[in-house]
């Protein structure tokens, strides 16, 4: 049954996905081309406007694959508890490594049921009920050593990977216009990383004689709302005269 499961799981991440990036990526392109064209910048003739395709392209892909391997790690961490617990009815000590509050939460009850001279089965009633209440907590998806609810891990993949989608539309398009400036979008409660570039003006090339080269591009870190949008010199003159 969990392998039926993922599968569907995974067709519905594809499904999605392949959908969504592209959505998302034109959504960023049309307002980035909007602002371009009101700037007055004129088009590289010699941009290849492949670009685009091939981003969208590696952008489906890579949450394509954050997500099916989300899915993944799910099979491999109920494959895992079912495994302890057939350990445990077994009545063996050597429980393998999945967790260490899961290490130590499962050794506690055999030695305890064992020390007290009941039935396995008495450890494996335990150890089912441990498992079902860490079951009904769905937080079955390890990345880095902590484990995340999938609804709340896709959302925030989802979320991320079409915020760089989006951002890559805006600084693909700003080449295509040969437009070398952008600004920081500016948010309420800004994280550090994130307080430090807000609302600033950076120069794509790197040679522009007043505005730093880009330091990094958006997002910084899952579920960062920030972006960046085209601006230039006449823009940012109108825009400090008129302030």
């Amino acid at each position: 049954r969990i392998d039926t499961l993922i599968k569907k799981l995974n067709r519905m991440s594809v499904r999605w996905v392949k959908e969504s990036v592209p959505m998302a990526y034109r959504k960023s392109y049309v307002v980035a081309k909007t602002s371009l064209e009101i700037l007055g910048a004129k088009k590289d003739v010699l941009f290849n406007p492949q670009k685009h395709r091939l981003s969208i392209e590696d952008y489906i892909e890579r949450t394509m694959k954050d997500l099916v391997t989300a899915n993944q790690s799910i099979k491999n961490n109920v494959n895992m508890y079912l495994y302890l617990a057939r350990r445990a009815s077994a009545g063996l000590m050597q429980i393998q490594q999945f967790g260490i509050d899961d290490e130590e939460v499962i050794s506690s009850i055999i030695t305890d049921t064992m020390a007290e001279g009941r039935e396995r089965a008495y450890a494996s009633k335990r150890i089912h009920e441990y498992l079902r209440l860490k079951l009904l907590d769905g937080k079955f998806i390890d990345k880095a050593g902590r484990n995340y609810n999938l609804r709340s891990y896709s959302e925030m993949v989802a979320r991320t990977r079409l915020r760089q989608a989006q951002t890559d539309a805006v600084l693909n398009l700003c080449e295509q216009y040969e437009n070398d400036l952008v600004q920081w979008s500016k948010h309420a409660n800004p994280c550090a990383d994130c307080a430090q570039y807000e609302g600033k003006i950076y120069s794509l090339s790197g040679k522009h004689p007043e505005y730093p080269l880009l330091p990094a591009k958006p997002p910084l870190h899952p579920r960062c709302e920030h972006d960046v949008s085209p601006t230039s010199e006449v823009a940012i003159e109108m825009r400090e005269a008129y302030a």
